[in-house]
């Protein structure tokens, strides 16, 4: 069995308002209860929620209350740039404390949405590393056509610009790694379409990150268009793993059934028979 741990985030975006959030987390809650419990709850294995900002209190606190043993975490899919302050409608990183103990930076609707730039995530990188929380960081590619060896410069040069950033925001490298990052790759040509990027090129980026970072232990995420029936695929088996250490779920997971069985195809990789 690889000691690797696997990582699967369900972002539910802004599809759900909470009191439904909260139904799907107590259906999913359920589901990943009994698989975990199948397979032992094994420590190389995590789940995260990401609800909207008005689901989080509520979600967490439904799986903390209810569903302890399930073990899943809640995550914030953004955070603000700004400390706490007079900031109308901002969600600081401090103020997540208790609540996500990860957050979501650079997601690539945020980047195409709000303008987030690599100097505006490498900004929410730093205050995320300050407030004590994890980072996930976002990466990917817009070049649906592009040989691989592109894909890989491109996405190596999007994470030395966030980098770069958060180093000029007070947060180097070596702080990033000790706070538990986290990267995803998400192509934006694959995202909603319902055809993900190949293993081959999602394999290619995880390792071209990990070399160009000089970690090895980087834990890298794929997400785009991810669904039960392609799961197994990103994940191997438990003596030949793929280079990926998880999924970043976005409409999958909006169906308690289809999440599950993505955590069980998962979990499959992680434990033998």
């Amino acid at each position: 069995m690889s000691s690797r741990q696997i990582t699967i985030i369900a972002n539910w975006k802004a599809n759900l308002p909470p009191s439904e959030e909260v139904a799907l987390a107590k259906e999913i809650a359920e589901g990943v209860g009994g698989a975990l419990q199948a397979t032992g709850s094994p420590s190389s294995f995590r789940v995260l929620l990401a609800p909207s900002a008005l689901g989080l209190v509520p979600v967490a606190s439904l799986l903390r209350r209810e569903y302890p043993q399930a073990g899943i975490e809640v995550a914030a899919q953004d955070s603000s740039l700004s400390s706490a302050g007079a900031f109308t409608g901002e969600i600081p990183a401090v103020h997540l404390v208790g609540i996500a103990p990860a957050v979501i930076v650079g997601h690539s609707e945020r980047r195409r949405d709000h303008g987030e730039s690599d100097e505006v995530v490498g900004g929410k990188l730093a205050r995320v590393v300050a407030a004590g929380l994890a980072p996930i960081l976002c990466l990917g590619d817009d070049l649906p056509e592009a040989e691989i060896a592109t894909r890989v410069a491109y996405v190596e040069a999007q994470c030395a610009a966030a980098f770069a950033a958060a180093e000029r925001a007070g947060c180097s490298a070596d702080q990033l790694f000790a706070a538990g990052l986290v990267a995803a790759y998400e192509p934006v040509w694959a995202i909603g379409t319902g055809n993900p990027a190949s293993v081959e090129i999602a394999e290619a980026i995880a390792s071209g990150l990990r070399s160009a970072l000089h970690r090895n232990e980087l834990p890298v995420l794929y997400g785009g268009s991810v669904d039960a029936a392609s799961a197994p695929t990103w994940f191997g088996t438990p003596t030949r793993r793929t280079a990926l250490d998880g999924l970043l779920v976005g409409g999958a997971s909006l169906h308690a059934d289809r999440f599950v069985a993505i955590v069980r195809a998962a979990l499959a990789a992680t434990e033998p028979a």
